[in-house]
């Protein structure tokens, strides 16, 4: 699937030599520089030629890469304190990621001996209804770094290839694939969210997404060959409006250094809208059950839609922030063309790179622990 974009055009002036780049301070295992591990001058201006273009892509993406990562650490930390809160716990961790793995994994392991203990009501049954997060990342953000960082592709068009995925969108022609629109009510397509009813499949989150006998809250996603009033999935017969890909951008004109910068910033600055996610319960539980049951109904509205959207983005930072990590061999000789500027950036930007990939790591993992805490106990 292809779409077109003209890419904006933008123009580089002189090269920038400052070697205050060069100065940064750790404290607890985190950079204190107000970069993220690197001034401001170091994401400015190297120059025009490709290989300045290049570098300043590099470099502006490690920094998105680290912001990401610092925000999605502290967003899964908020997330198991406020969950731990509604179970009635306290647990604590030192800044950083290892404290927040520790305040999640006791969180986690609370969860699992709660929905054990209320299992155990032969006649009580437990169900996570949760509607998936909608995520996207952006075609025109994709499309203008694409520009930015490689020199030889003209002020003209950017053809853009989304691989592994789809485009979706506003469609104002002809729709065709599937539409999905937002219900409240029954659904002849594919549920995508809560099904207040029988649901034929379930996604990894506890989320509908086959049939629903039932209400279906969330979006009916159905076969489409005209026009769509929701979001069109497939191909359009005009002009996209605010499109995004599923999968992964390709522009066939951008060497793979600016594939791997561009990736990177998307996928830090992709924007996430939380679904919802509810605990049902059927039977009849006693006084001690109830109780279990409310503070675990409670922890889950809290908590589980968010840790569905930290997934969501730090499923796709891992992937990028490893081929930006494999892209780094190509580095040292665009480094030696810049300048010595270049170099004392470098430093910075390799070491938070590598400190920001293993956050995230940590960061998609135990949002993973977490949510299956609940949903692999319900039925």
């Amino acid at each position: 699937m292809r779409l077109r974009w003209i890419p904006l055009v933008l123009s580089l002036g002189a090269a920038l030599t400052n070697a205050s780049c060069i100065s940064s301070t750790r404290s607890g295992g985190r950079r204190t520089t107000p970069a993220g591990g690197y001034t401001a001058a170091c994401r400015g201006d190297f120059g025009a030629s490709a290989a300045a273009s290049q570098f300043e892509a590099f470099m502006g993406a490690t920094y998105d890469f680290h912001q990401a990562a610092q925000s999605t650490e502290s967003s899964l930390r908020d997330t198991c304190s406020a969950m731990a809160t509604e179970l009635g716990i306290s647990p604590a961790g030192p800044p950083g990621p290892e404290g927040t793995r520790a305040i999640c994994e006791a969180v986690a392991t609370h969860l699992r001996a709660e929905m054990q203990a209320i299992g155990e009501g032969s006649d009580i049954a437990v169900e996570v209804r949760a509607e998936p997060p909608r995520c996207e990342a952006r075609f025109d953000a994709y499309a203008d770094c694409a520009a930015r960082c490689e020199v030889s592709v003209e002020p003209a068009q950017v053809e853009l290839a989304c691989t592994g995925g789809e485009i979706r969108g506003g469609c104002t022609g002809t729709c065709s694939g599937h539409c999905a629109v937002e219900v409240e009510a029954a659904c002849s397509g594919v549920c995508e969210g809560s099904c207040e009813g029988t649901c034929s499949v379930r996604a990894a989150d506890g989320s509908c997404a086959g049939q629903c006998d039932g209400v279906c809250h969330g979006r009916c996603v159905a076969d489409a060959s005209a026009e769509c009033s929701g979001e069109c999935r497939g191909s359009c017969s005009v002009e996209w409006e605010r499109p995004h890909c599923t999968g992964h951008y390709e522009p066939p004109q951008v060497s793979a250094e600016c594939r791997a910068a561009c990736e990177a910033r998307v996928d830090a600055s992709m924007t996430c809208e939380p679904g919802q996610a509810e605990l049902a319960v059927t039977g009849g539980p006693d006084a001690e059950a109830l109780a279990r049951i409310e503070r675990v109904r409670s922890a889950v509205r809290v908590g589980l839609a968010q840790l569905a959207v930290i997934h969501a983005r730090t499923e796709r930072l891992v992937e990028s922030g490893r081929n930006l990590v494999r892209q780094l061999q190509n580095l040292p000789e665009a480094v030696r063309e810049v300048g010595i500027a270049a170099a004392a950036c470098s430093a910075g930007a390799v070491a938070d790179l590598q400190e920001s990939l293993a956050s995230v790591s940590m960061t998609v993992e135990v949002s993973v622990t977490v949510s299956a805490s609940v949903n692999a106990s319900a039925g």
